[in-house]
């Protein structure tokens, strides 16, 4: 059986019956022409991926990792869409590991594998709790890009979250806090505590310690305090089988904040999943 390379990456490739593996610099040209010409036998493309492709080649956090891109004996692309996808939009040119000379038939037991999440990235990096902190990073991250209800689609790549926390460390403290106030009150979800409590220390580092402190002990809060209201209504939301989405305990949260911060009492806290997220002051 001939083995057709595919036609724009012909620099060093040979005609041979057996598979070739060689690294190529592919550029958004040759890119193009491979998604325009062999990407006839595939899955359909995802834009979320694509997107997320493109943000880290164009941050330059694509580095070559051994992941090939694939191609069967007759030059149909079979793995690799995505990547050429992203190579074609973004406009840089990127270093690919390119395997050619497959059987079609592989194409069934490519991307079978379980994906590797940024909280196994934290543990081979020796991090402790790292759910906990892979879930904060990711929260962090989406807040900063006004991504305020935590939707699917604006979610961070690993190479995004792992820049995050190199760039702000104290969140491995945020999510120490958020462990904590959790093993005493584990009304509200984990991943809103530690953003609130990252935002708000950045805000008043003098006054987080005590708001977090009372918000898991709930020790000598005098009646319609706004910390005791807001542990109040969210363990009656959980009593009552409700789980409280994520915006809502973060906005719970900021609420209850502000009006510490203000000296006001608050004898009840509302927030309907149509209102706009305060912010913290």
């Amino acid at each position: 059986m001939t083995t057709v390379t595919p036609p724009e990456l012909t620099v060093q490739a040979t005609i041979s019956t057996t598979f070739r593996a060689e690294v190529m610099l592919v550029t958004p040209k040759v890119a193009k022409a491979i998604l325009d010409r062999q990407n006839t036998h595939n899955r359909n493309l995802s834009d979320r991926t694509v997107a997320d492709y493109m943000r880290d080649m164009l941050t330059d956090n694509w580095p070559l990792n051994g992941e090939a891109a694939k191609f069967a004996y007759d030059g149909t692309c079979l793995d690799g869409q995505h990547r050429f996808a992203a190579v074609s939009l973004s406009g840089v040119s990127v270093p690919m590991l390119i395997v050619t000379g497959l059987p079609l038939k592989v194409q069934e037991t490519m991307d079978t594998g379980k994906r590797r999440s940024m909280a196994d990235v934290l543990t081979l990096r020796g991090e402790s709790s790292t759910h906990s902190l892979a879930a904060i990073v990711k929260r962090v991250w989406m807040w900063e890009g006004g991504n305020y209800k935590f939707h699917g689609a604006g979610k961070p790549t690993v190479a995004e979250c792992t820049e995050l926390l190199q760039r702000k460390p104290e969140l491995r403290r945020s999510a120490e806090i958020s462990a904590r106030v959790g093993r005493s009150f584990r009304y509200l979800p984990p991943a809103p505590v530690g953003l609130a409590h990252h935002l708000f220390s950045t805000i008043s580092p003098e006054e987080a310690p005590e708001f977090f402190a009372r918000l898991g002990d709930g020790a000598s809060l005098p009646i319609h305090h706004p910390i005791l209201t807001l542990r109040t209504r969210a363990m009656k939301d959980v009593a009552g089988g409700f789980r409280i989405p994520e915006p809502r305990a973060m906005a719970y949260l900021i609420r209850t904040w502000n009006a510490v911060r203000e000296g006001r009492s608050m004898s009840r806290i509302i927030h309907d999943h149509e209102d706009a997220m305060p912010m913290p002051r």
